[in-house]
């Protein structure tokens, strides 16, 4: 048999493609800020990167302008708490908490001011979010419940949800790590988490352990995205992991494990193995869902063919 050339075709330009605006609900995930600071001679240095927190704002508020934002979730370790912490402890650490407890409360109002008022936020509890009341219970146990004279209903006085003033914004605030999760339908859940692969993929170790969940966490400060496929009788059965990174510095300034301070007491420069970005993810209740992941570089992201850059 010859073999010739292939048959000519005429491809017409294919018709424009459906918007499905509207068809599904989205979710802004927001991971890791660790909101935080160092009190040195030069002033007030942050572990959080207050750039990567506009940028973010920012793709928020194009969302909600040009599609619609339904839910906002915080993925924890929203606070760092270094005071609150079993690590060593710096001396710049002192007296910062209530700047830290400041600066989250007007985090949360400015998601609230982009987002809009009908859209759902949340914060689920992270490691260093669960350091007050850690430490609460360690140094003064007898102190760890009380609430406001007359109040049984209210959030205890020394408790995250009251010092960030979380129902007087409509927070909900998903706490028991690491157990709290939120899940945004049947199939998918997020999570703070508590894996960390540092010589591998920690989205491979939930999709492995978990391969009928999917799971958006925080936690490992990594952008990450797995897919597995397993199956049984009925026949396959897909879940997906995704980390969408950080949005603390990148630096050296988040006090870790490899970073280290200088003589003056101000961070070294060290670049962890971290990327900082968020995620968007576009869901319905039947359990479908699809997840852009957005990488925050120097300032700076590229979204849906906009670019998106703070002016801080």
């Amino acid at each position: 048999m010859s073999i010739n050339k292939a048959t000519p075709v005429v491809i017409n330009s294919p018709k424009k493609i459906r918007s499905v605006k509207g068809a599904y609900k989205v979710a802004a995930i927001l991971p890791d800020p660790q909101i935080g600071y160092r009190d040195l001679s030069t002033g007030l240095n942050p572990f959080h990167d207050e750039r990567a927190m506009d940028v973010a704002l920012q793709i928020i508020g194009y969302l909600e302008e040009h599609d619609r934002v339904d839910a906002v979730i915080n993925l924890g370790d929203f606070l760092d708490l270094p005071a609150q912490g079993r690590f060593e402890q710096e001396p710049a650490f002192a007296f910062t908490t209530q700047h830290a407890i400041n600066r989250g409360h007007k985090f949360l109002q400015q998601q609230r001011a982009v987002a809009g008022p009908r859209a759902k936020l949340v914060l689920i509890e992270g490691n260093h979010d669960k350091r007050m009341e850690k430490f609460i219970m360690n140094n003064a146990a007898s102190t760890l419940g009380l609430k406001k004279a007359n109040m049984p209903d209210s959030m205890p006085v020394m408790s995250l949800p009251y010092l960030l003033r979380l129902d007087e914004i409509g927070v909900e605030y998903i706490d028991a790590y690491p157990a709290g999760a939120y899940w945004l339908n049947d199939k998918l859940r997020a999570v703070h988490g508590s894996k960390v692969r540092s010589g591998g993929s920690t989205a491979a170790a939930y999709t492995n352990d978990s391969p009928h969940i999917s799971t958006i966490f925080g936690h490992v400060h990594r952008q990450e995205l797995q897919s597995k496929t397993v199956f049984d009788r009925l026949g396959p059965i897909k879940s997906v992991a995704v980390s969408p990174g950080c949005l603390c510095r990148v630096d050296g300034a988040v006090p870790s494990v490899n970073g280290a301070t200088k003589i003056d007491g101000s961070p070294a420069v060290y670049y962890e193995n971290w990327q900082q970005g968020m995620a968007v993810i576009m869901y319905k209740q039947s359990g479908e869902f699809y997840t852009e992941l957005v990488q925050i570089d120097n300032g700076r992201a590229v979204f849906r063919g906009r670019e998106f850059t703070s002016k801080l």
